[in-house]
C-alpha cells in the first residue's frame, strides 16, 4: 500500500494487534484520494493518536470496508452506517472525504441502467434516441429532494414518451447535480423502474446534502 493514509492506519492497526484488511486500507485510501495536503495531518493524528484512537479508526475503516453499498435487503441500513462511519472517521482523522456512502448499481440486474451510468459518467450524453459527447457526469451526487420535480421536468422536457420505454435520467432528479443537462435515454421500463426503486429504497433515510458516489459492478 503506498496511500499515507492506508499505511498509516495499517501501521496503528498492527501496534495494537489488529491487522487492517486489505478491503478497509482500500476504503480509506479511497476516501481522501482528493485530499492532497490535507494527507500529511491526517498522518500526523494518526500518529500523535493513542492506543484508543488508532483502535477506535481501524474499527470506523473496517466498517466502512463491510459497507459495501449493493442495493438490496438491508442496503438501506447498509448505506446509513456507511455515511455515519465516514463522518465519524473524517472527524478522527481531521480530512473530510470526498463522499460520504457509496451505491452500487448492480450491471447483472439493471443491465441497462447500468449501462447508461456509465455512458453518462464517461461523457456520452443522451437526448432520448441520439447522444453526443460533452463534458462527463459526475460520479458524486448531492442527495437535494426538495428539487427533485423541477429537476425531472428540466431533464426531460423535450423528450416525448415513448412506452413500453422509460426515460432514465442520469444525474438522477433527486440530486442536485440533476435537472437541466442531464443524459435521458430511452431504456426498457422493468430495468428502469427496478433500478430506481432500488437505489430510491436504499438512500431513503440518508439527508440532503449527503454525497452518494454511484458506482457500476
Amino acid at each position: 500500500m503506498s496511500h499515507p493514509i492506508a499505511k498509516a492506519l495499517e501501521e496503528a492497526a498492527q501496534k495494537i494487534g489488529v491487522k487492517l484488511s486489505k478491503e478497509a486500507a482500500h476504503a480509506v485510501s479511497d476516501m481522501y484520494r482528493q485530499a492532497g495536503k490535507g494527507t500529511e495531518k491526517v498522518v500526523k493524528n494518526i500518529t500523535d493518536a493513542d492506543d484508543a484512537h488508532k483502535k477506535e479508526i481501524t474499527a470506523l475503516a473496517e466498517k466502512i470496508a463491510k459497507n459495501h453499498g449493493e442495493t438490496g435487503p438491508g442496503s438501506r441500513k447498509r448505506l446509513v452506517q456507511q455515511a455515519d462511519a465516514r463522518t465519524e472517521l473524517s472527524n478522527a482523522v481531521g480530512v473530510r472525504g470526498d463522499y460520504d456512502a457509496e451505491l452500487v448499481v448492480n450491471r447483472t440486474k439493471y443491465p441497462e441502467s447500468a449501462a447508461h451510468i456509465e455512458e453518462a459518467q464517461s461523457g456520452q450524453i443522451w437526448r432520448g434516441d441520439t447522444y453526443r459527447q460533452g463534458r462527463p457526469k459526475p460520479s458524486v451526487l448531492t442527495i437535494d429532494k426538495p428539487t427533485a420535480d423541477d429537476n425531472r421536468a428540466n431533464s426531460l422536457r423535450g423528450i416525448d414518451t415513448r412506452p413500453p420505454d422509460d426515460r432514465d435520467e442520469y444525474p438522477p432528479a433527486m440530486f442536485k447535480e440533476g435537472g437541466t443537462g442531464a443524459s435521458v435515454k430511452y431504456i426498457p421500463q422493468p430495468d428502469n423502474g427496478g433500478s430506481g426503486s432500488s437505489m430510491g429504497s436504499a438512500l431513503r433515510g440518508l439527508p440532503d446534502g449527503t454525497r452518494i458516489k454511484i458506482t457500476i459492478r
